[in-house]
């Protein structure tokens, strides 16, 4: 290799880290998506309510982006493979030990815990160590490497309801398990740290905080993480409701899956014509047309097309926050920075959710999430329209100081 670090930048060495990141991000958020499929059979055998089903999912989603601040901060000292490796073994021991738990609480410690750890330990990480990887490509590396969320769920969400009809959602935990640690071991194995030598540049993270681009960033991503997380649980369980069927649901969200891929790439590959910033705002857009589609949907076919709309405005924000966060705050501590952006992802889980469960519980009418997430759609896409003057009074910040 070159002495010269930035020779190794947008190298074939670089795109093995997104592929490695890529599998990261199928096997962590492929088995966190399928959470809404278990919902229902799970609550039957412990004997919850879908309020308490929605903590728990709270607790993985939660636990997945409030720890990646620490994870992220992490591989920034110690670089990625170590953190995604501990990321395996909990994944592995979660599901497994979740498969032969007989109580609730225990399942809250190790299937909430456990999995939401391993997330937090396997994402950011990952994603951070892709965008320290790249300058002339890193939005089309970094959408590459995201899109491995909406190929998980695309895969994982119909496997998982075929286990549970053939084995039980025991027996599909348990093979759950075994394979997403083997997965992740091998996403650390291909992990390695960026080409930067000598000291990375000292960045104020609690500064940045402070900016109101930051404030931007962080509410937009928290209205649309109540929208995303609310249909992903409540989804599968509507299905149901409508008499559609819990194999059917879980197709659904497979085609959200699918359709989160084109958003993923699609929507960045159009970036450098249309702009990074409006291609982000235009998939808050999408993502808030989809509901008009979901509340009035009693078919198969109209649950399909709110799945196709929905995951492709989702993808697009999922894909492209990292690449906007990277372009507005630069890349030095862009893993703790990313950690602490997507804690907005994790307080959305906190609030949509367990809101939508206790609004089913009390009038088991399954149009409430439906509504709960539209508004998250609809604040999220209000929010997110000032954030072109920030990148605008950042880019004449830079002129002025390269002056």
């Amino acid at each position: 290799m070159s002495d010269n670090p930035n020779a190794a930048l947008d190298s074939p060495r670089a795109w093995v880290v997104v592929f490695a990141a890529f599998v990261g991000a199928f096997v962590s958020f492929g088995v966190t998506y399928t959470f809404g499929v278990f919902l229902k059979p799970m609550a039957l055998e412990f004997h919850v309510s879908h309020a308490v089903m929605s903590v728990l999912f709270s607790v993985i989603a939660g636990l997945s982006f409030f720890l990646a601040p620490l994870t992220g901060d992490l591989a920034d000292h110690y670089g990625p493979r170590p953190v995604v490796a501990v990321g395996a073994v909990l994944i592995g021991a979660g599901l497994i030990l979740t498969a032969r738990a007989h109580s609730f609480p225990i399942v809250m410690l190790t299937y909430g815990g456990g999995l939401g750890a391993a997330v937090a330990c396997t994402y950011i990480p990952s994603i951070a160590a892709v965008g320290e990887w790249f300058k002339v490509h890193r939005d089309i590396a970094l959408g590459i490497a995201i899109s491995g969320i909406g190929c998980g769920t695309l895969v994982a969400a119909p496997v998982s309801a075929m286990l549970i009809e053939r084995y039980g959602w025991r027996g599909a935990f348990e093979i759950f398990g075994w394979t997403s640690a083997a997965l992740l071991l091998l996403c650390a194995a291909l992990l390695t740290r960026p080409p930067i030598i000598g000291e990375k540049k000292k960045v104020s993270i609690a500064g940045e905080m402070r900016t109101p681009a930051f404030a931007v960033l962080y509410l937009s991503l928290f209205f649309a993480g109540i929208a995303v997380y609310v249909s992903f649980v409540f989804l599968p369980a509507y299905a149901t409701d409508i008499g559609i069927g819990r194999v059917a649901g879980a197709a659904v969200i497979g085609y959200i899956g699918a359709a989160s891929v084109v958003g993923r790439l699609g929507l960045n590959a159009l970036a450098p014509r249309f702009g990074l910033l409006t291609m982000y705002q235009s998939a808050y857009a999408i993502l808030l047309v989809s509901f008009g589609l979901w509340l009035p949907a009693h078919s198969y076919a109209s649950l399909v097309a709110f799945g196709l709309v929905m995951g492709v405005g989702y993808g697009g924000i999922a894909a492209m926050a990292p690449a906007v966060t990277a372009n507005i705050f630069g890349i030095e501590g862009l893993g703790e920075l990313l950690g602490i952006v997507f804690t907005g992802f994790g307080v959305a889980c906190l609030v949509g959710p367990p809101l939508a469960g206790v609004l089913v519980d009390y009038t088991h009418d399954y149009h409430w999430p439906v509504l709960v997430a539209g508004v998250g759609a609809l604040l999220g896409l209000l929010v997110v329209i000032p954030l072109r003057r920030y990148q605008a009074s950042r880019d004449k910040g830079l002129a002025a100081a390269a002056d």
